[in-house]
């Protein structure tokens, strides 16, 4: 399966990819963030503790639907060919 990503910071470090290829039919957004943290040269933790909802700091889209929009949440399962983007919130300030 290979997913299509998207982000506004070097998902992979200095390695950063357009897309991850991954050796399973069945991949849920939770495992695809679990594999990126993996991969990555940096120590990023998209997830919370229990693995049920994104940590605080990031937003997360599938082919362009908010996480929030999404009945699954982080356990949504994702298809072949899909587009993941994986934002950095932005914090404003003054």
């Amino acid at each position: 399966m290979t997913v299509q990503l998207e982000s506004n910071f070097m998902l992979l470090g200095d390695a950063d990819l357009p897309s991850i290829d991954l050796d399973r039919p069945h991949v849920t957004l939770a495992e695809l963030l679990e594999e990126v943290s993996g991969r990555s040269s940096n120590t990023i933790q998209f997830l919370s503790r229990d693995r049920k909802a994104l940590d605080e700091g990031w937003e997360v889209a599938i082919n362009g639907r908010a996480l929030a929009e999404l009945p699954g949440g982080v356990e949504t399962s994702l298809q072949d060919g899909d587009h993941v983007a994986i934002m950095l919130s932005l914090l404003g300030g003054g």
